[in-house]
């Protein structure tokens, strides 16, 4: 039988986060870097926003996902940290998440379809202000080259490239 659904890149990165939220906005303005750069054609780059469990059609049945979103903890402003969905549910679930309903919603909803990703990834980003505005804090800020470079190691995306996103970062903070 043939299909007539457009084939999917096998790898996605899924920016998480509410721009009107000052450091809430960590992963929607990451995903603006990484999806400014000519990436190799096995990676997709989605802004899923505040959509939370919308986003399950986008994760079903990927090999890899990266996701960058905010996390409200007690550690520095700007600390990032590499964890899985096992890791970050009890964070979640205790109030750490600065999301009503988080993008792991979605992620439970592919595994009831039986359809979820092979691997999650999750860079979380401590904030420093989640109150009503625009625009990351310093530290935040900061932390945003990192995560970009963190997050398209694990995606495979060339060195060279990852560079650019530096670029692109300092003259969009100019």
């Amino acid at each position: 039988m043939r299909s007539f659904m457009k084939q999917r890149p096998p790898k996605l990165f899924l920016g998480v986060g509410n721009v009107l939220k000052h450091d809430e906005g960590v992963g929607v303005r990451a995903a603006e870097l990484l999806g400014a750069l000519p990436l190799p054609s096995d990676v997709e780059v989605f802004d899923a926003g505040t959509l939370g469990i919308d986003t399950a059609g986008v994760l079903e049945d990927r090999e890899l996902v990266v996701v960058v979103d905010a996390l409200d903890s007690d550690a520095e402003p700007g600390a990032v940290f590499r964890l899985t969905p096992d890791q970050i549910a009890p964070m979640v679930h205790g109030g750490l998440s600065v999301h009503d309903i988080h993008f792991l919603d979605a992620l439970d909803e592919t595994r009831l379809l039986g359809r979820e990703p092979s691997r999650v990834i999750i860079f979380a980003v401590q904030v420093a202000d989640v109150s009503t505005g625009l625009g990351l804090t310093a530290p935040v800020e900061r932390a945003l080259d990192r995560v970009v470079t963190l997050a398209g190691r694990e995606l495979g995306v060339p060195e060279a490239v990852l560079q650019r996103a530096t670029t692109l970062e300092s003259s969009w903070s100019a």
